[in-house]
Protein backbone atom coordinates (compact mmCIF):
# COMPACT_ATOMS: atom_id res chain seq x y z
CA UNK A 1 0.00 0.00 0.00
CA UNK A 2 2.58 2.33 0.89
CA UNK A 3 4.86 1.18 -2.23
CA UNK A 4 1.62 1.79 -4.21
CA UNK A 5 1.47 5.49 -2.83
CA UNK A 6 4.97 6.52 -3.37
CA UNK A 7 4.96 5.43 -6.82
CA UNK A 8 2.20 7.68 -7.47
CA UNK A 9 3.53 10.29 -5.97
CA UNK A 10 6.92 9.99 -7.73
CA UNK A 11 4.42 9.74 -11.38
CA UNK A 12 2.58 13.29 -9.89
CA UNK A 13 5.87 14.56 -9.73
CA UNK A 14 7.00 13.60 -13.23
CA UNK A 15 3.89 14.81 -14.76
CA UNK A 16 4.18 18.10 -13.00
CA UNK A 17 7.93 18.39 -14.22
CA UNK A 18 7.30 17.47 -18.21
CA UNK A 19 4.16 20.11 -17.85
CA UNK A 20 6.32 22.71 -16.32
CA UNK A 21 9.66 21.56 -19.21
CA UNK A 22 6.90 21.30 -21.88
CA UNK A 23 5.45 25.35 -20.79
CA UNK A 24 9.26 26.63 -20.89
CA UNK A 25 10.22 24.53 -24.31
CA UNK A 26 7.18 25.86 -25.96
CA UNK A 27 8.04 29.96 -25.08
CA UNK A 28 11.79 29.38 -25.91
CA UNK A 29 10.40 27.83 -29.00
CA UNK A 30 8.72 30.49 -29.56
CA UNK A 31 11.13 32.98 -29.34
CA UNK A 32 13.48 31.24 -31.57
CA UNK A 33 10.80 31.10 -34.31
CA UNK A 34 9.90 34.93 -33.92
CA UNK A 35 13.84 35.04 -34.11
CA UNK A 36 14.00 34.11 -37.37
CA UNK A 37 11.30 35.78 -38.72
CA UNK A 38 12.58 39.00 -37.43
CA UNK A 39 16.28 38.39 -39.28
CA UNK A 40 13.80 37.14 -42.71
CA UNK A 41 11.41 40.91 -42.51
CA UNK A 42 14.49 42.75 -41.78
CA UNK A 43 16.16 41.29 -44.82
CA UNK A 44 13.14 41.83 -47.13
CA UNK A 45 13.01 44.95 -46.42
CA UNK A 46 16.84 46.49 -47.05
CA UNK A 47 15.43 47.97 -50.94
CA UNK A 48 12.67 48.22 -53.08
CA UNK A 49 12.85 47.09 -56.58
CA UNK A 50 10.12 46.95 -59.45
CA UNK A 51 7.21 48.69 -61.20
CA UNK A 52 4.57 51.07 -60.20
CA UNK A 53 0.96 50.74 -62.42
CA UNK A 54 -1.91 52.86 -62.11
CA UNK A 55 -5.34 52.89 -63.36
CA UNK A 56 -5.34 56.62 -63.99
CA UNK A 57 -2.33 58.66 -65.56
CA UNK A 58 0.28 59.61 -62.82
CA UNK A 59 3.82 60.93 -62.62
CA UNK A 60 6.27 60.12 -60.23
CA UNK A 61 9.95 62.11 -61.11
CA UNK A 62 11.48 62.20 -57.73
CA UNK A 63 15.06 61.55 -57.16
CA UNK A 64 17.22 61.30 -53.99
CA UNK A 65 20.73 59.56 -54.21
CA UNK A 66 22.30 58.53 -50.95
CA UNK A 67 19.59 60.61 -49.19
CA UNK A 68 22.12 63.83 -50.29
CA UNK A 69 20.25 66.24 -51.94
CA UNK A 70 16.70 65.33 -53.32
CA UNK A 71 14.92 66.85 -56.03
CA UNK A 72 11.88 66.46 -57.64
CA UNK A 73 7.84 65.25 -57.59
CA UNK A 74 5.96 62.09 -57.65
CA UNK A 75 1.63 61.14 -56.63
CA UNK A 76 1.38 57.83 -57.29
CA UNK A 77 -1.21 55.63 -56.09
CA UNK A 78 -1.53 52.34 -57.20
CA UNK A 79 0.03 48.98 -57.39
CA UNK A 80 3.45 48.12 -57.06
CA UNK A 81 5.03 44.83 -58.71
CA UNK A 82 8.42 43.23 -57.87
CA UNK A 83 10.42 43.30 -54.35
CA UNK A 84 9.10 45.79 -52.48
CA UNK A 85 7.82 47.01 -48.61
CA UNK A 86 9.41 43.99 -47.61
CA UNK A 87 7.26 41.54 -49.91
CA UNK A 88 7.80 40.39 -53.49
CA UNK A 89 4.73 39.91 -55.56
CA UNK A 90 1.89 42.60 -56.31
CA UNK A 91 1.04 44.89 -53.43
CA UNK A 92 -0.63 47.80 -53.35
CA UNK A 93 1.66 51.47 -52.87
CA UNK A 94 1.53 54.95 -52.05
CA UNK A 95 3.84 58.19 -52.22
CA UNK A 96 4.02 61.40 -52.47
CA UNK A 97 7.57 62.81 -52.42
CA UNK A 98 8.87 66.34 -53.38
CA UNK A 99 11.01 68.79 -52.68
CA UNK A 100 14.40 70.45 -53.64
CA UNK A 101 17.43 69.72 -51.55
CA UNK A 102 14.50 69.45 -48.49
CA UNK A 103 12.15 67.36 -49.07
CA UNK A 104 8.97 65.28 -47.53
CA UNK A 105 8.30 61.47 -48.45
CA UNK A 106 5.41 59.81 -47.41
CA UNK A 107 5.21 56.02 -48.30
CA UNK A 108 2.62 53.49 -48.34
CA UNK A 109 3.05 49.88 -48.40
CA UNK A 110 0.22 47.20 -48.67
CA UNK A 111 -2.41 47.94 -45.73
CA UNK A 112 -2.54 51.34 -44.84
CA UNK A 113 -4.77 54.99 -45.25
CA UNK A 114 -3.18 57.93 -47.49
CA UNK A 115 -5.10 60.03 -44.94
CA UNK A 116 -4.05 58.58 -41.91
CA UNK A 117 0.04 59.25 -41.44
CA UNK A 118 0.49 56.85 -38.82
CA UNK A 119 0.17 53.98 -41.52
CA UNK A 120 2.52 55.54 -43.93
CA UNK A 121 6.28 55.64 -43.48
CA UNK A 122 7.12 59.54 -43.08
CA UNK A 123 10.26 62.05 -43.36
CA UNK A 124 12.00 64.61 -43.83
CA UNK A 125 14.44 63.62 -46.76
CA UNK A 126 18.04 64.68 -47.64
CA UNK A 127 20.61 66.36 -45.22
CA UNK A 128 18.82 69.82 -45.41
CA UNK A 129 15.86 67.75 -44.10
CA UNK A 130 17.78 65.76 -41.32
CA UNK A 131 19.12 69.28 -39.55
CA UNK A 132 16.78 72.10 -40.38
CA UNK A 133 13.70 71.40 -38.13
CA UNK A 134 10.66 70.34 -38.03
CA UNK A 135 11.86 66.89 -38.06
CA UNK A 136 10.61 63.88 -39.28
CA UNK A 137 12.01 60.52 -39.37
CA UNK A 138 11.35 56.79 -40.00
CA UNK A 139 14.08 54.08 -39.44
CA UNK A 140 12.98 52.38 -42.23
CA UNK A 141 14.05 55.04 -44.70
CA UNK A 142 16.58 57.42 -42.89
CA UNK A 143 19.21 57.19 -44.50
CA UNK A 144 18.42 55.57 -47.76
CA UNK A 145 18.32 56.10 -51.69
CA UNK A 146 14.42 56.58 -52.75
CA UNK A 147 13.88 56.78 -56.21
CA UNK A 148 10.23 57.24 -57.91
CA UNK A 149 11.70 57.45 -61.36
CA UNK A 150 9.95 57.80 -63.45
CA UNK A 151 6.68 56.74 -63.45
CA UNK A 152 4.81 58.27 -66.71
CA UNK A 153 1.04 57.68 -66.92
CA UNK A 154 0.58 54.36 -66.23
CA UNK A 155 3.49 52.50 -65.31
CA UNK A 156 6.65 53.75 -63.53
CA UNK A 157 10.23 52.37 -62.02
CA UNK A 158 11.10 52.13 -58.53
CA UNK A 159 14.79 51.42 -57.23
CA UNK A 160 15.23 52.03 -52.98
CA UNK A 161 17.86 51.05 -50.71
CA UNK A 162 17.49 51.13 -47.44
CA UNK A 163 20.53 51.51 -45.23
CA UNK A 164 19.41 51.47 -41.83
CA UNK A 165 17.54 48.45 -42.82
CA UNK A 166 20.69 46.80 -43.47
CA UNK A 167 22.59 47.57 -40.83
CA UNK A 168 19.62 46.71 -38.71
CA UNK A 169 19.76 43.01 -40.65
CA UNK A 170 23.13 42.52 -39.39
CA UNK A 171 22.91 43.33 -35.93
CA UNK A 172 19.69 41.82 -35.36
CA UNK A 173 21.85 38.24 -35.63
CA UNK A 174 23.09 39.65 -32.11
CA UNK A 175 19.47 40.84 -30.91
CA UNK A 176 20.13 44.39 -31.30
CA UNK A 177 17.00 45.82 -33.03
CA UNK A 178 18.29 49.55 -34.02
CA UNK A 179 15.58 50.05 -36.41
CA UNK A 180 12.79 48.95 -33.58
CA UNK A 181 10.86 46.81 -36.04
CA UNK A 182 10.67 43.72 -34.62
CA UNK A 183 7.28 42.42 -33.99
CA UNK A 184 5.93 45.78 -35.86
CA UNK A 185 4.95 46.99 -39.10
CA UNK A 186 6.35 50.90 -38.35
CA UNK A 187 9.89 50.67 -37.09
CA UNK A 188 11.06 53.38 -34.35
CA UNK A 189 14.36 54.43 -33.54
CA UNK A 190 15.63 52.20 -30.76
CA UNK A 191 18.84 51.41 -29.10
CA UNK A 192 19.30 49.01 -28.68
CA UNK A 193 15.95 47.45 -28.94
CA UNK A 194 12.12 48.75 -28.65
CA UNK A 195 11.18 49.35 -25.37
CA UNK A 196 7.31 48.02 -25.30
CA UNK A 197 6.92 44.17 -26.06
CA UNK A 198 5.96 43.08 -29.34
CA UNK A 199 2.55 41.61 -30.73
CA UNK A 200 3.42 38.62 -30.63
CA UNK A 201 4.79 38.68 -26.92
CA UNK A 202 2.60 40.69 -25.02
Amino acid sequence: MQAGRSWSKVFLGLVVTAFLFASAGCTYLQKGVNYFQYRAEDGAEIWDFGFTVTKTPQIGLYWNSLDFFPFGYSNIDGSFVGWGGGQIGVTRHYNKCMGFGRSREVIGWGEFDPEDESTLYVRDAGILGMVIPPHQSNPAYTPACVHFFPHLGYIGMVWNVRYTELLDFFLGWMFIDIAGDDGYKMGAWSFPYRAEPAPEEE
